[in-house]
């Protein structure tokens, strides 16, 4: 169901997009913007949610300093402010937390781009890929990698290695030898993964693996990737805390919410990217630099045409507390 509901038509968008400008690293670029757009209206509204939680946050201090010795009392009256004014403390995290599927979708598109990208059959492909294996063992025996049962049941195996099997492609074809399906030395399968001088088809870890083994070490300039994609993180998630407006004075569970994030979404960042192709780090990335453009394109609008963001507060209960006591 995940796959026809997300992978293959992702899939879709960026073949299409790739057609167009011919440039892998362009496709997820222009994929991530059409992504972005998809998600503005939500971003729009979970903005103007965290705007008016910005708004509460001194009545839920005054609550909090009224009933700190009593948290059950505290909760309840907390969520009854809540309720008022309609605001989730969930709200802000969930543009967030569509990323998750998004990143799946897109890691299964970028692993198996024959599959999802060029809409290969993959139960029906294995005499072409005997013959790609035969045509890259026949260059170089490491160009084969670690795939050499050259059977059929393989096949699962070789499902996890388009990347490479793509690379084949294009290795026979510069050799100039003649395969199936080839118009001008140029094999149906073959893409080119290169963007800005980086392969975003390698791993970084792999990279590193492979210098520490005596390879060459300018392959670590990938590692660009997941630097890039950490710092974009970061900054993202600072911004969208400071524009939460929230108490760092205040003990408060929405507080506690956000300083995990603050550790585990950069962290979570730096590891994906550095065990998975570097692709999906380039997503990452522009993801984080269009999330925080909109971040303060929202922002300034909001605060020059106003945010309607009226809170609702039962005074009786809360400031009216200390004239009774009077």
């Amino acid at each position: 169901m995940f796959e026809f509901l997300i992978t293959r038509p992702m899939g879709y968008i960026i073949k299409f997009i790739f057609d167009f400008v011919q440039n892998y690293g362009l496709a997820i670029i222009l994929f991530t913007i059409v992504i972005k757009l998809i998600l503005m209206p939500l971003n729009f509204r979970s903005q103007k949610a965290m705007r008016k939680q910005q708004k509460i946050q001194p009545y839920i201090a005054e609550l909090q300093e009224k009933y700190k010795n009593d948290q059950q009392k505290l909760q309840q009256e907390m969520m009854k402010v809540y309720k008022e004014n309609n605001v989730s403390m969930m709200g802000g995290c969930l543009p967030m937390l569509l990323q998750f599927p998004i990143l799946i979708g897109l890691y299964q598109v970028i692993q198996k781009p024959l599959q999802y990208m060029l809409g290969v059959a993959w139960e029906n492909a294995y005499n072409e890929i005997c013959h790609l294996y035969d045509a890259a063992q026949s260059i170089s025996q490491n160009l084969v990698g670690n795939i050499t049962n050259i059977s059929e049941n393989a096949l699962n195996v070789w499902n996890q290695n388009q990347i490479m099997i793509s690379k084949w492609a294009a290795y026979a074809g510069t050799n100039g030898t003649t395969l199936e399906g080839v118009t001008g030395n140029v094999h149906p399968w073959v893409i080119n993964f290169n963007f800005l001088g980086l392969d975003l088809s390698t791993i970084p870890s792999d990279a590193f693996q492979h210098a520490m083994s005596g390879g060459a070490w300018m392959n670590l300039i990938i590692f660009i990737i997941p630097v890039l994609a950490v710092v974009s993180s970061l900054v993202s998630m600072k911004l969208t805390q400071a524009q939460s407006g929230q108490n760092k004075n205040v003990n408060s569970q929405a507080n506690q919410m956000s300083k995990t994030m603050n550790i585990m979404m950069p962290a979570m960042t730096g590891f994906f990217t550095i065990i998975l192709p570097a692709g999906l780090g380039l997503y990452w990335i522009i993801s984080s630099l269009i999330q925080i453009v909109q971040q303060l394109s929202i922002n300034y609008y909001l605060e020059k045409k106003g945010d309607n963001a009226d809170v609702i507060i039962p005074k009786k209960k809360i400031l009216h507390g200390k004239k009774r006591k009077k």
